[in-house]
């Protein structure tokens, strides 16, 4: 299993005071429409566990799982982000993808920096070796992959965090896409806040819309005050930088949105988020471009395929499965 199942997730803080109470849940069966139900492979990507030998494999049993035809969800993975020296070595990684599944594209997490190394080192071209090395390994393996670049660089957690040095951040966003695109011009660019304040305004941070051909959100279902209901309108959908404002910036800059992770798990079982976020899925769909949901445990559970979640499970099976 590679080093990368180890995934950072940064806990993403908000105000809990924005709480209220009161509502009581209404967990509906849902009826979704002709429309909704062909769109229903762009929104059931996941990043999976890595299994006996390979997230693809583990990815065909999701597929399954929820009745798609094989090959057509998005995968999602995080390339090598511990020491430069993984990154280097991480180069067998896509391979194993195009192996198991040349068909199968993926959107790869990509990290802007590590631990130590200023952005503006990254932007200077200090680390153009393993930035070439990454990006010639993907194209070969997956040259219309999605590059996902320095993803929630609002979150303090990230190594790449843009507080304070929004401007080296975006430099060296920019020099990095400038490298990948040598390899593959199919190549295209996810640039992904998690959702919220967070610890710093994520539109700072933003490259430009020459470099970015999908702006993504981070959203998961996390322990605030209040009813399912109330949260939702407070924390996901009202909030700044939750999905309100991500439907708006997106339109602004002419960009369609994706959703590169999402999942419940921190809050408990919560149907409601799942009915929700299907929902605004089917709501904005025209402007989607993919959704994957982190079906991996990280820092918390959120793999909703176990029977640990069994309301959010039953209802993610029957929204997010093809009718065929």
């Amino acid at each position: 299993m590679p080093p990368i199942d180890r995934v950072r997730r940064g806990l993403l803080l908000l105000a809990t005071s924005w709480a209220a109470g009161g509502l009581t849940a209404a967990h509906g069966k849902a009826n979704p429409s002709p429309r909704a139900a062909s769109d229903s492979a762009k929104l059931a990507g996941a990043f999976v566990n890595w299994g006996a030998i390979g997230r693809e494999r583990t990815l065909q049993d999701w597929e399954k799982w929820l009745n798609q035809k094989p090959s057509s969800v998005i995968a999602v993975d995080f390339y090598g982000e511990e020491t430069w020296e993984q990154f280097l070595a991480f180069t067998w990684v896509p391979g194993v993808w195009k192996k198991l599944n040349p068909a199968r594209n993926v959107v790869w997490s990509m990290p802007l920096t590590m631990k130590g190394t200023q952005l503006a080192d990254v932007a200077f071209g200090k680390h153009d070796l393993e930035f070439e090395s990454a990006a010639r390994t993907i194209a070969e393996a997956q040259p219309k992959a999605i590059i996902r670049l320095g993803w929630e660089m609002n979150l303090e957690q990230s190594n790449w965090f843009a507080k304070g040095r929004e401007a080296d951040f975006i430099a060296a966003y920019r020099h990095v896409a400038d490298i990948f695109r040598k390899h593959s011009g199919a190549f295209t660019f996810d640039w992904c806040p998690g959702w919220g304040p967070q610890e710093m305004p994520a539109d700072l941070a933003y490259p430009g819309d020459d470099v970015v051909d999908y702006i993504g959100l981070d959203v998961y279902d996390f322990k605030f005050e209040g009813t399912p209901e109330e949260r939702w309108q407070t924390f996901y959908l009202k909030a700044p930088f939750a999905l309100e404002w991500h439907r708006e910036f997106a339109g602004r800059h002419n960009k369609p949105m994706s959703y590169p992770e999402w999942g419940v798990g921190n809050f408990g079982d919560n149907p409601y988020f799942i009915q929700k976020m299907h929902e605004w899925f089917t709501e904005n769909r025209d402007r989607i471009a993919y959704a994957g949901y982190f079906n991996v445990d990280g820092l918390w559970p959120t793999q909703i395929d176990t029977g640990r979640f069994p309301q959010s499970e039953k209802l993610f099976r029957n929204l997010f499965s093809a009718r065929r």
